[in-house]
């Protein structure tokens, strides 16, 4: 049922193709690159196990229905859309390719065979509606993780030099495309509560992904039994100001009947972090 129609806002941003090719140099020997935080350097890690082939599900979901569009800005932004989750698939490719190499590559590839199972899951039994109301929701999730990144420097200092380049693209590319996802649904469907029944379910799926293989890391380094480590931690991720509690309030607005991604326009903070990154080694804007 279509509580609200919402009107699709204007593209706030260009949605800008960008390949990288990252090369990471000393990640190898970074240690826990996220402020020599173990538990939150492995959640941002078993996050970007998640990416490449939940970039490609997302691509998919959205291109079943490009044909809906007649409008040539809006074919250009669905273009941008899957450009730039191609490009975010192979750049945390790579970067799951090197975590692996530091001595997780087993546990790696579990993470990666319950992704794709999970996955094909959803492809084989959610009708195609379904699968792009999931992707908006999970849409919404990056785009909160990502305004979270840009919006708290203490976030992005924290990071390694080797690796701070990859999540500050990925969250600047992931704010200038946050409506495409969500715009095309309202078009194809629109039903507010398969919307939210999507967020909510894929919402539990991420987290009970991400525990556990998180406790997983933590356990093979033997940090699971370091009760002031795992609660600093948890502290850096959940308390006052922390990088997962700062998401919650962005969370709920999702939940509106009126919301739209747009509603937050941050298009100040992406332009301030743009000018920061490498140039790319290929690029076109949609």
């Amino acid at each position: 049922m279509r509580l609200f129609s919402r009107r699709r806002s204007e593209s706030r941003q260009p949605i800008k193709v960008r390949r990288m090719n990252f090369d990471f140099k000393g990640l190898e020997k970074a240690g826990y690159w996220y402020g020599d935080d173990p538990v939150a350097t492995h959640l941002l890690n078993v996050l970007s196990i998640t990416f490449p082939d939940g970039e490609r599900f997302f691509v998919d979901a959205v291109r079943a229905f490009r044909d809906r569009v007649d409008d040539p800005q809006r074919q250009k932004d669905i273009s941008g859309f899957i450009g730039q989750e191609a490009m975010h698939s192979l750049e945390h490719k790579a970067f799951n390719d090197l975590v692996a190499g530091q001595g997780y590559d087993a546990l790696v590839e579990r993470a990666l065979n319950v992704t794709q199972k999970l996955l094909a899951g959803a492809r084989k039994h959610l009708p195609p509606e379904r699968q792009l109301a999931a992707t908006a929701g999970l849409e919404h999730i990056t785009a909160i993780l990502a305004d979270t990144i840009l919006s708290h420097k203490d976030v992005i200092e924290s990071m390694d030099p080797s690796v701070r380049p990859l999540w500050v693209w990925h969250a600047i590319e992931e704010t200038e495309h946050k409506a495409v996802a969500f715009d095309l649904y309202q078009d194809v469907d629109g039903d507010y509560w398969q919307r939210q029944r999507a967020f909510l379910i894929s919402t539990a799926y991420l987290i009970t992904f991400t525990s556990y293989f998180t406790w997983q890391f933590l356990k093979q380094d033997g940090v699971h039994r370091q009760p002031l480590t795992l609660a600093k931690g948890l502290w850096r991720l959940f308390g006052y100001r922390g990088v997962i509690s700062s998401t919650v309030p962005a969370w709920f607005r999702y939940l509106s009947p009126r919301f739209h991604p747009w509603d937050d326009d941050n298009t100040d903070l992406v332009a301030k972090w743009r000018d920061t990154l490498p140039e790319p080694a290929v690029s076109s804007v949609a």
